[in-house]
């Protein structure tokens, strides 16, 4: 298995509905001009602009509910993991499966997970 590429300000991290959510990020690591994404996505909020029809089952986003992949990696910047572009989770909008729909739009550097 080969290791997963690192997100970077160039990645899309968005919610099923195909809005955007910004991860934290910092200008000390920087893959082809773009700085790579740090872990905490958790309770990160965002705004997923689909109109409510609760008719329908049908609710916006407003965050991230849990992440369950794509932030434990051994290539950490001031103590925090980067993002990588296997990141998995759930946002608290429905209709199900509210998952993170994520791009890395760069093969330049690989992180190794953490077990």
């Amino acid at each position: 298995m080969t290791d997963p590429f690192v997100l970077t300000t160039a990645s899309s991290i968005r919610c099923s509905h195909g809005f955007d959510i910004s991860a934290g990020n910092t200008g000390r690591l920087k893959v082809g001009g773009k700085e790579v994404l740090l872990a905490g996505l958790a309770d990160k909020t965002f705004t997923c602009s689909i109109p409510d029809n609760p008719n329908a089952g049908i609710k916006h986003c407003t965050k991230v509910s849990t992440v369950s992949a794509g932030e434990k990696s051994r290539l950490t910047v001031g103590k925090v993991s980067v993002l990588l572009d296997k990141l998995a989770g759930l946002t608290d909008g429905a209709p199900p499966p509210p998952n993170l729909v994520v791009v890395a739009k760069q093969a330049r550097l690989r992180a190794a997970v953490k077990p």
